[in-house]
């Protein structure tokens, strides 16, 4: 396991490049912004939930930049380890709920000239993570490239088995093999390939049950819908956001907060209910095509669990990172994944060479301690890991 803790926890640095590991904040409340891209010319990578990042470039220049803040451009040689970003400041507006309407109208009419409705190409990264009872007990990082048949559908397009085809070209993993400690024989079957991509494309409400309010920034150019159920149904509780450029009525960030307290549903010997799910899809104009591209995306999950005599209580939470770069690259995509299965299912070879320079998402502080407690020799539990 030492090894493992090396490969995961450091990266090989190269002489004669700049390096910079370091951590972004909030000016204002100094807390850690996660998914802020951190790049140049050259390289890119974003930062993790802790607000740090890890980037590694023969470029001197440094950009830092989030959709409603102020981008920082600087150098190396000028940043410190510690990065503030300020607000965008909001300007609120009334409400009018019929110009809401309009507005989203627009929106679907414009999707088929915002975002690619044709066949393309782009590579990913994509964390998954499983905690048990608040524990981490799984980590997965999976690069590989994709083809998609399109990526927000529309009209009357219906979903294909082909719309993915994924070809897996690195993957790491730990985890406990016996999640549950024999407190029951409970599996969590965590999303697939496909079922996170899905996800991330579903981005619509209806609007006629939610509480809806404008907010202006970016000289007017942009506007955030911000969202919240006000229905009948006191279990539901929805809210979020939608960020809109105006100028071309693209969306360019989706939020979704979702704290239910619906009735359990049965199945065999067990309960469950899902009472937390959380979504946030970024998107980014691509320079080149002129179209509209998925940039990241994160969707976490909750799922309570109880056995009939109600003896047993436990709580499982999948969290799902997608970062997508690179599109519409003109590369070859050769089908080794079956897109249909809980990725923690999935094998495939270890690259160390591969693992010690990447830099896409750096683990978390969270991730690193759970790392160090199974490799430690007086470890309690049995690791599962395709690593050497």
């Amino acid at each position: 396991m030492k090894k493992l803790l090396l490969v995961l926890l450091l990266c090989k640095l190269s002489h004669g490049q700049n390096q910079k590991l370091g951590v972004v904040l909030d000016a204002q409340n100094k807390k850690p912004i996660e998914f802020v891209d951190v790049y140049n010319n050259n390289d890119n990578t974003i930062t993790n939930e802790n607000g740090k990042f890890f980037l590694l470039s023969s470029n001197d220049s440094i950009s830092f930049s989030k959709l409603g803040y102020e981008t920082l451009k600087t150098t190396f040689n000028q940043v410190g380890d510690t990065v503030l970003l300020n607000q965008k400041t909001f300007e609120l507006t009334e409400v009018v709920l019929t110009n809401e309407e309009r507005l989203f109208d627009k929106v679907r009419k414009a999707v088929p000239t915002n975002y690619p409705s044709e066949e393309y190409k782009e590579q990913f990264f994509i964390r998954s993570l499983l905690r048990y009872n608040g524990d981490v007990t799984r980590i997965q990082d999976i690069q590989g490239k994709l083809k998609r048949r399109t990526l927000l559908y529309h009209g009357d397009m219906e979903l294909e088995k082909k719309d993915f085809i994924f070809e897996v070209q690195n993957m790491r993993k730990v985890g406990i093999k016996d999640v549950t400690q024999d407190e029951t024989d409970i599996y969590f079957i965590a999303r697939s390939l496909r079922q996170l991509l899905m996800e991330t494309v579903q981005l619509s409400i209806v609007m006629e049950n939610f509480e809806i309010e404008e907010k202006l920034f970016d000289n007017q150019e942009k506007v955030r819908i911000q969202f919240t159920y006000n229905g009948d149904n006191e279990k539901l509780n929805t809210k979020g956001y939608y960020i809109i450029n105006l100028n071309d009525n693209a969306i360019l960030e989706y939020y979704e907060l979702s704290q239910h307290s619906l009735d359990f549903r049965q199945k065999k010997d067990i309960k469950y209910r899902t009472t937390h799910y959380e979504k946030n899809v970024l998107f980014d104009k691509d320079t080149e095509t002129g179209k509209y591209v998925m940039k990241n995306a994160k969707i976490k999950s909750v799922v309570e669990i109880k056995n009939h005599e109600e003896t047993f209580h436990t709580f499982f939470e999948s969290e799902d990172i997608l970062k997508s770069y690179g599109h519409f690259a003109n590369f070859k995509v050769r089908k080794n994944a079956n897109e249909n299965k809980d990725v923690f299912k999935l094998k495939f070879p270890y690259n160390e060479a591969f693992w010690n320079t990447q830099n896409q998402l750096l683990l978390t502080d969270e991730m690193q301690l759970f790392i160090a407690k199974v490799g430690a020799k007086e470890s309690e539990f049995t690791v599962k890991s395709n690593m050497h």
